[in-house]
């Protein structure tokens, strides 16, 4: 790939124009052009870029300066020292920098992961990596995954598939993969009409990857995730999207509806991408209008997705995600790194004082992992379960202790855990510290089915609520319909917590 700027297209920056930028931690303030009022801005960190936004987002303050907050994914990073620039996206034209001290702290701004690799604020105002900030040779291996992920779509299964989204759009419109994307993504057409069909579709699709020895996330019936490690270290991933024709309309998981017909997108046509050919809609323009509007041919790393409330509707109740609230909750478990929050919490010293010497312990919501490596160091054999792929990534290896990705959201997976478990016939030790709090109904109730298959040949489960995060006499009534019992309820005022154990009785 060459050498690009953010927006996938080679241009030459120009000289600072003026020094009208100002910044600390809260916002960014500064004098545009006076011909510019709207087009994308990029944000660059000692001359890197980090974020993107649009013009006419900005506010205007009591100076008739221009503000834009900074996001939320890289306060924690903005430490120490930086030089902040702005620069237009369209014709490379730097308008300003300056010199922030962010705080007194030695040493300059990383905005990077754990492992030090840099990281920007990409399109869902989320901290990740871009294809610009990876080594060379990320495009090779990418694109290499994403034609064995093709070859089972399509020689296994049988299905029509073509390139969608970003790796449509940069090879079309630029004769390149973007430079500020992150994967590739498919989208295949379905069989069936009817998105019952469709989402079937989608399971046996999840299945067929898995078989070919994919490490696949389900986002929902009609979106999976090839993830990919490079070096020991989590590097890159390939999406797939549900595509279907019913009633002269094209569907395409998560974000488009439009007035099409099967014959407008297929049989599929060859596209350059990069080295290699890729298939593609037979008409691009249709996809990329559907996708990203009527502007579609103007580089823009801080596009948005904006779909009509209808077209969410439809394709949320049709194709629910599983993984609501893990962003968030991967924004707590990233801070609590940052700060080394790595100490067991009070309630694991509480459940360590009334586990059997030998109970295996399943941490159930693990977050950073202290209290399950607390459990093993003490001699239990444990396994530590987050729907964070990031969290578990994280804790430390520990002899006993291993780990296992879980999204209670999910039926499917959350019941076969339990089955499996129950049919172990172990007394379990089933840890639930803070959990229930961050759940809707659906996976509160998943929790405590889970809980119940898992309990039925004896053990215990350990659970901590705290207030405010539920109702702890709902909580106890749903648990007894399940079949789950109190056997020790104790109230830690200090902490505003309720701590119980439970155990699974035959209802009757």
């Amino acid at each position: 790939m060459r050498a690009n700027d953010a927006s996938g297209s080679a241009v030459a920056a120009r000289p600072v124009a003026t020094a009208a930028v100002a910044a600390d931690r809260e916002a960014i303030r500064f004098v545009s052009p006076p011909d510019r009022v709207d087009g994308a801005v990029d944000v660059l960190l000692d001359g890197r870029r980090v974020w993107s936004f649009r013009l006419e987002d900005s506010q205007r303050d009591a100076d008739g300066r221009r503000v834009v907050a900074w996001p939320t994914a890289i306060l924690s990073a903005l430490r120490s020292r930086a030089e902040v620039a702005l620069r237009a996206v369209v014709d490379g034209e730097l308008w300003g920098a300056c010199e922030v001290e962010f705080t007194v702290e030695s040493g300059r701004v990383s905005f990077s992961d754990e492992h030090g690799r840099d990281l920007v604020v990409n399109k869902w105002d989320r901290a990740g990596r871009v294809l610009d900030d990876h080594d060379e040779s990320i495009v090779v291996r990418l694109l290499d995954h994403a034609d064995q992920v093709r070859a089972v779509l399509v020689d296994e299964l049988g299905l029509d598939v073509f390139v969608t989204g970003g790796t449509l759009l940069g090879p079309v419109r630029d004769g390149h993969l973007i430079g500020h994307d992150d994967d590739v993504d498919f989208a295949w057409i379905s069989r069936h009409a009817h998105p019952v069909e469709v989402a079937r579709e989608g399971f046996e699709l999840g299945r067929a990857l898995r078989r070919a020895g994919f490490d696949v996330v389900r986002h929902s019936p009609g979106h999976l995730q090839m993830h990919f490690e490079y070096q020991g270290l989590p590097d890159h991933y390939v999406d797939v999207f549900a595509g279907w024709f019913a009633d002269g309309w094209w569907h395409q998981v998560f974000c488009i509806r439009h007035p099409a017909e099967r014959q407008d997108l297929l049989p599929a046509i060859p596209l350059r991408v990069e080295d290699r050919d890729e298939p593609a809609p037979r008409s691009p323009e249709i996809q990329l209008e559907a996708n990203y509007g009527p502007g579609w041919r103007v580089p823009d790393p801080a596009f948005r997705f904006d779909t009509p409330p209808q077209t969410r509707r439809r394709l949320e109740n049709w194709f629910p995600g599983l993984n609501g609230g893990r962003d968030e909750w991967e924004d707590v478990l990233r801070e609590e790194r940052l700060d080394g929050f790595v100490s067991e919490s009070s309630f694991a010293q509480w459940v360590h004082e009334r586990l059997e010497p030998a109970a295996p312990v399943i941490d159930l919501g693990c977050g950073n992992g202290a209290d399950a490596r607390a459990c093993a160091t003490a001699g239990h054999e444990t396994l530590a379960v987050d729907w964070s792929r990031e969290a578990l990534a994280a804790v430390p290896t520990t002899p006993g202790l291993d780990t296992r990705v879980l999204n209670f959201y999910d039926p499917r997976t959350t019941f076969a855990f339990g089955a499996e478990l129950g049919g172990q016939q172990r007394p379990w030790a089933m840890v639930v510290r803070r959990t229930f709090e961050g759940l809707g109904p659906s996976g509160r109730h998943h929790l405590l089915r889970l809980l119940s298959m898992a309990l039925r040949r004896g053990g215990r489960a350990y659970l901590e609520v705290a207030d405010g995060g539920v109702a702890v006499d709902d909580l106890l009534a749903e648990a007894r319909g399940h079949g789950l019992r109190p056997v020790e309820t104790t109230r830690e005022d200090r902490e505003a917590v309720t701590r119980m154990v439970m155990s699974w009785t035959p209802r009757g």
